[in-house]
């Protein structure tokens, strides 16, 4: 099968700090499809403008706004469409490194059929709050898969493999700040190899975070509460791909 990457980026509030990607993005001779999750009409201009000009940019709208997975799964379920074989998913923020752009991408020529994730490497500019609730996440993803194969579940610098995660975001329940947990699990519930490497993740001085601190961390809790419960219905398939797999 012919390796056929293109880029996916959800924006919403980051209108400011897109274009820096693209061009990143555009000067890796990767096409980009931009997903404007319901912005206002000011930043519907500003991802349009950056569309028209800079090459090979899709930018695909939402009349309102779905959440990150939503957009990702819009733009995956487009990527598809348009005869694309992997997607690599990236910050509209600039908090991930393009430079590991070219690695991450070699990776997942060598295992089409696997998803290559990010695991980050952070700076001082890290919220010690985030940090921590990372940390209490990834333990509960090592239960939900009954692995350790996910290093690390909140790092949106991925590269997806299509045809094995299209089918899977459609099932999706959480589509705001508990997607790129979500994804993952079940993408390890249907038996996809999972690689990790790591990569550089700052966040920006004076940068705009859509993360609610109330709301998401209790979404994030009922996610895993509703994953433990997913795990339990599916442990004799899981112990048996465990066996498997070694």
């Amino acid at each position: 099968m012919e390796f056929k990457p293109c880029a996916i980026v959800p924006v919403y509030r980051h209108e400011n700090t897109v274009r820096a990607v693209v061009q990143s993005l555009h000067a890796q001779n990767l096409p980009v499809i931009i997903v404007d999750d319901g912005n206002t009409p000011e930043a519907l201009q500003v991802l349009q403008r950056v569309g028209q000009e800079i090459p090979n940019v899709m930018v695909v709208s939402h009349s309102v706004n779905m959440g990150k997975g939503g957009a990702v799964r819009t733009a995956c379920t487009e990527a598809l469409k348009a005869g694309f074989t992997h997607a690599l998913q990236i910050d509209a923020d600039g908090q991930h490194d393009p430079s590991m752009i070219p690695f991450l991408l070699k990776a997942a020529r060598k295992h089409p059929e696997g998803l290559i994730g990010g695991f980050p490497q952070y700076d001082a500019s890290v919220p010690k709050e985030r940090e921590m609730g990372r940390k209490i996440t990834n333990f509960w993803v090592a239960i939900e898969t009954l692995s350790k194969q996910i290093p690390d579940a909140m790092c949106g610098f991925r590269v997806y493999p299509l045809q094995a995660t299209v089918p899977v975001l459609k099932n999706l329940k959480t589509l705001r700040m508990g997607f790129d947990i979500e994804i993952l699990v079940r993408l390890s519930w249907a038996n996809v190899k999972m690689f990790f490497y790591p990569v550089k993740v700052i966040y920006p001085e004076n940068g705009v975070s859509n993360f609610r601190l109330l709301h998401d961390n209790v979404e994030i809790s009922l996610l895993h509460t509703r994953l433990c419960c997913g795990m339990l219905l599916r442990l004799p398939k899981l112990l048996l791909q465990k066996r498997k797999h070694g």
